[in-house]
């Protein structure tokens, strides 16, 4: 028999660590500090308290849900739960499904979208994404990207990514499946509305009927890792009947077939991409860019930046890519003569054309078409075939090859979201056992605005170094005649939360006046470049961390910095391998 507390709260799961429960709708998870009002929070203090029989006994929230929703909540019954299960939802361990009924069929011509970037392939599943402003009161904003810096006293914009699969379509409704990406205050609630779609009650975010004087819309499915025993839990909640009834179905029907924990791979958001840059002045971390511009840019600013990246990488050269990217990616995938590889986001074909002159058959896509016609035009003797292709949706292109021997995608792929469509579309292409080697700034060393160079003075000498000099690894110039004695240091401030970050791609022409051209790149943690070649069926074979080769100028400090250089990597490769399904 299960257990309540008051308020119709339904026990699902209770141990020494965590207490898990089902919440109805209309009740808060917490009520604001000092207000006493009933809530979720308040009945789960009062039991544990109660079962401890202890005074000055704790409880923790983890998360929560809104009054009008209803389903699966977890508090911490520990300190040590508290930090673990915390954890765990910013990393984005946890796993949170739902279920929501949605005004309107999904996938019928009414399909719109105005304010957030939905490209599904299917037009019954796919993935919104946009930046939700959070005020401290009112209606939760939806915007396709921050612009222009942000008025004194604004809320952030904050990064908001939500996946749908359409289970039932009928009767002017639609019930689906949604999961979680990242956790925004009424977030599956305004991407609803994004999509045209609002969720059936919700008269808040446009619904127009409340037929069952309730939001639909319930936590049917939470899991984690026990923060004790390391178990992995999954507890699931009962769709409301009452759901079924509103698309014509019962629940003793065949069951809907939920969302995979595993990220879904149909939906075709924008493509941003540009390699990293941290800001700082030095050059080590500024050449390599590429950047790809919001729709609405105009066409000569893309233009510009387009040329302005091909001209950098072709005329003046980089030797990150001469001496350690292109090198360690041809090793990685193994070339060898009539290798067919897919070099996706290729630009102007720098890597696809050294694939080429080792034999390999390459197919080099990019959704650029400047870049496109850049790479063809440095083609001589029929080296390679370049086409202008989304990295999103490569499931289904026409990229002249029906299957791929490997696949690549070389300082890209940190700047494309969702990162789990780009890895999943290159795993349809390859051969069982195909090979996939991705290489980027390195997340924990090199994510920016979150990592910075930093010396230690020896002890009695206080003074800070000179500014950094071209070429330098982050201290002092050629002439300093600082002591040797000092320390150079990799300063990390950030790393397990993911985020976003604009990139101005032009501040030399900033600084003189001109508008900025941005763009936005996504840090993550190595995690989840992990959990996305699982997804795929991807099994990840081997990560190297590679150096910068570059040298100081000569100099007291010289040494130390090339020290550092080499201690701290630059970059990260990842190569996995297609593992075909038993059967």
């Amino acid at each position: 028999m299960p257990d309540f507390l008051p308020g119709a709260i339904q026990i699902v799961h209770e141990d020494r660590d965590i207490l898990v429960v089902d919440k109805p709708p209309g009740l808060l998870t917490a009520g604001v500090p000092g207000d006493d009002a009933d809530s979720v929070f308040r009945e789960v203090k009062i039991h544990i308290r109660n079962k401890v029989k202890r005074r000055g006994t704790q409880t923790w929230i983890i998360h929560r849900l809104d009054k009008e929703a209803s389903g699966l909540l977890v508090f911490a019954k520990t300190e040590k739960a508290f930090e673990s299960l915390k954890e765990q939802f910013r990393a984005k361990r946890a796993q949170r499904i739902y279920v929501a009924v949605v005004e309107g069929e999904v996938g019928k011509p009414s399909l719109a979208n105005a304010a957030a970037s939905v490209h599904p392939t299917s037009p019954t599943s796919g993935t919104i994404q946009s930046f939700l402003i959070e005020p401290d009161e009112g209606i939760v904003r939806s915007i396709p990207r921050p612009s222009g810096p942000r008025a004194e006293g604004e809320p952030d914009a904050k990064h908001a990514v939500t996946h749908y699969r359409v289970a039932v379509a009928a009767f002017g409704r639609s019930m689906m499946h949604v999961r979680l990406e990242t956790g925004r205050k009424n977030q599956i609630r305004v991407h609803m509305k994004d999509l045209g779609h609002p969720i059936v009650g919700d008269r808040r975010y446009g619904a127009v009927s409340d037929p069952l004087e309730r939001l639909c819309l319930h936590a049917t499915e939470l899991g984690f890792s026990h923060p004790t025993t390391g178990e992995s839990l999954r507890f699931r909640s009962q769709i409301p009947a009452s759901f079924f009834k509103l698309v014509g179905r019962k629940p003793t029907d065949a069951p809907i077939p939920p969302i995979d924990a595993a990220p879904i791979a149909t939906p075709a958001p924008r493509d941003r991409r540009a390699e990293r840059t941290e800001r700082r002045p030095e050059r080590e971390e500024q050449e390599d860019r590429r950047v790809r511009p919001e729709k609405g840019e105009s066409s000569v600013s893309w233009d510009h930046v387009a040329e302005w990246y091909s001209g950098l990488i072709e005329d003046r050269g980089s030797d990150h890519h001469e001496r350690v990217i292109i090198p360690g990616t041809i090793r990685l995938l193994d070339v060898r003569p009539g290798l067919r590889v897919l070099d996706v986001a290729c630009g102007q074909g720098l890597l696809a054309r050294r694939l080429s002159a080792a034999g390999a058959r390459v197919v080099g896509v990019d959704s650029s078409p400047k870049l496109i016609a850049a790479a063809k035009a440095g083609v001589a003797g029929g080296d390679g075939v370049f086409l202008v292709a989304d990295a999103r949706s490569l499931a289904n292109a026409d990229l002249g090859m029906e299957k791929f021997d490997a696949g690549c995608c070389v300082m890209a792929l940190m700047n494309m979201d969702p990162v789990s469509s780009v890895v999943a579309g290159i795993a349809a292409r390859l051969v069982p056992y195909g090979v996939f080697v991705a290489v980027m700034l390195h997340p924990a060393f090199r994510s920016p605005g979150q990592t910075s160079w930093g010396w230690e003075m020896p002890p009695g000498n206080e003074r800070q170094p000179a500014r950094p000099g071209r070429g330098r690894a982050g201290g002092g110039s050629a002439r300093s005649r600082e002591p040797s004695a000092a320390k150079q240091y990799r300063r990390i401030d950030g790393y397990l939360s993911s985020g976003q970050r604009e990139i101005v791609m032009n501040p030399g022409a900033v600084a003189k006046g001109a508008k900025p051209i941005t763009t936005v790149t996504y840090h993550r943690p190595i995690e989840h470049y992990v959990r996305a070649c699982a997804g795929a069926g991807l099994l990840v074979s081997a990560i190297e961390e590679w150096a910068s080769q570059r040298a100081s100028e000569p100099g007291p400090r010289a040494a130390e910095e090339n020290r550092a250089r080499r201690e701290i990597p630059m970059f990260i490769a990842i190569k996995a391998v297609r593992v075909p399904k038993p059967g």
